[in-house]
């Protein structure tokens, strides 16, 4: 439990070098890492074009429900989430103020302030394509300027690391061995976390 809590943390703190950011909130799970009726971070601070990733992190039921939005926002719905790792991606298209709450758990509440700004153009382009996904046993990497990719479990586990030995490339990473399911990566530049993304193993 506490390693999907850091892993959540780690990459909701990601400063993203791409067109739009993945921030990445714990449902259920408190700075702990243990079961609690909360949303972590509770205020979430995002542009126009980021996608917020509430991730469950309990076996106990909750959802996400929004109770305010901007005008022309889309409403925030999950549905019951209660298996850990469980997610609800809410693209944010509208600036504004949000309001979201958990209609199972009185006070567990969250807010989100979205900021309209530019989209720049990179300096270069990180990481520009991942396929498929789903996958089943082969994942391509084509790449520019990342100098290591990560992938983790859903519940934080670095299940394997490879380091890129040029600058702009295509590899093939074998993924057989591992079981069907969901997969984060992240790419590195400099040391630090420049993305992270969502890729699914199918059956």
């Amino acid at each position: 439990m506490k390693k999907l809590y850091s892993f959540i943390i780690a990459s909701s703190l990601t400063i993203a070098s791409l067109s739009a950011a993945t921030i990445q909130v714990g449902v259920g799970i408190n700075g702990t890492g243990t079961p609690a009726s909360v949303f972590t971070p509770s205020a979430i601070t995002a542009n126009v074009g980021d996608v917020i990733q509430f991730i469950q992190g309990s076996t106990v039921q909750h959802n996400v429900t929004s109770t305010s939005v901007p005008a022309t926002a889309a409403p925030m719905s999950s549905g019951t989430m209660s298996t850990i790792g469980q997610m609800y991606n809410y693209t944010v298209t509208v600036a504004g103020s949000y309001a979201f709450r958990c209609t199972f758990h009185n006070g567990m509440n969250g807010t989100m302030t979205v900021a309209a700004v530019g989209i720049a153009d990179p300096a270069i382009d990180l990481l520009t394509q991942v396929y498929p996904n789903p996958f089943k046993d082969k994942l391509n990497v084509k790449y520019n300027g990342i100098e290591k990719v990560e992938f983790y479990n859903v519940v934080g586990e670095k299940v394997k690391s490879i380091e890129m030995d040029q600058v702009e490339g295509k590899l093939e990473v074998d993924m057989e061995t591992l079981p069907s399911g969901i997969y984060f990566f992240r790419s590195y530049k400099d040391g630090e976390i420049v993305g992270t993304r969502k890729i699914v193993k199918a059956k």
